[in-house]
């Protein structure tokens, strides 16, 4: 699919040789061949913008300018396929065409809300909208960590770790999307072709700073909290091994007393008249019991 649009008015037209933003998704041969004649367009250029999954890159070819611009589909999903834009720009001509091979969210929404512009503000209007989906996914990710930091406390979510290390893996695909996006990025404020307008762009180079940084404290939040649920864990289990050795310690010495009178070994006691022996033994049984009980309450133990 190509379609056009007048700079100047935003009106539909042709595949004019100036003045124009050329929108071009998943061409096929004979589309691609209508371009090819109309505007010069590099053939290392072309064959990187059709890849799939080609990663962020700037470069200056003498036919035009050409930036690939990997995104993020959804704030929830770091999946970048659906959301990279090539575009080639035309400096001499004002021409700035857009190249993707699948819809891309964003452009659509420029292209219905298009109002008259230079090429140079137009792209860098397409490559805020693309920043943006960076600052959504760090705000979405900001509300999910600290969730697991909430969940890591009692530690009693077993599948907790999992979720950690699955996120950690996607903050760290998403940190290296963000660090190719920001590289290109910033050749182009240094492009004397960009002329004043050149500021635009550093304000797009800086977001991706904040981003970059967004991700690398998620990163550090996910390690804290990974932490927290291990230590939270540990701690329980400490509890649990407390009250058992209080219960150990506790028949310990019974276990000794009953052992005492278990035996075969004839004992002054057992001359006792009824009831006066068995008195004797459960009034020991009771007696430590409930001493060493009141002592162990005594020093916190339980």
């Amino acid at each position: 699919m190509i379609r056009v649009k007048r700079l100047a008015d935003g009106s539909p037209c042709g595949p004019l040789a100036e003045g124009v933003w050329v929108d071009v998704e998943a061409p096929t041969d004979q589309e691609l061949a209508t371009l090819k004649e109309r505007y010069t367009l590099n053939p290392l250029a072309l064959e990187d913008a059709r890849e799939i999954g080609h990663w962020s890159r700037f470069e200056r070819y003498p036919e035009h300018l050409f930036l690939i611009l990997r995104t993020l589909e959804t704030p929830h999903r770091p999946k970048s396929r659906t959301e990279r834009v090539s575009y080639f720009y035309f400096p001499q001509s004002q021409v700035l065409l857009t190249f993707r091979n699948e819809p891309v969210d964003y452009l659509e929404q420029e292209w219905k809300s298009f109002y008259p512009c230079s090429p140079i503000v137009l792209w860098q209007r397409l490559l805020d909208r693309g920043v943006e989906t960076f600052f959504e996914y760090v705000d979405n990710l900001s509300d999910r960590v600290e969730e697991m930091e909430e969940e890591s406390l009692p530690g009693d979510t077993p599948t907790l770790p999992r979720t950690v290390l699955e996120v950690r893996r996607e903050v760290l695909a998403t940190r290296r999307l963000s660090s190719q996006a920001r590289e290109a990025l910033s050749h182009l404020e240094r492009l004397p072709e960009i002329g004043p307008d050149a500021y635009l762009f550093r304000d797009l180079t800086d977001r991706m700073m904040r981003v970059y940084e967004g991700l690398d404290a998620a990163r550090e939040s996910l390690s804290g909290a990974l932490e927290v649920h291990l230590s939270a864990q540990n701690n329980k289990l400490n509890q649990v091994v407390q009250r058992l050795t209080v219960i150990s310690t506790l028949f310990l010495p019974l276990t000794l007393w009953t052992g005492i009178y278990g035996t075969n070994v004839k004992l002054h006691e057992y001359n006792w008249p009824e009831p006066f022996g068995a008195i004797f033994l459960w009034s020991g049984l009771l007696l430590i019991g409930g001493s060493l009980a009141w002592w162990m309450k005594r020093q916190g133990w339980w």
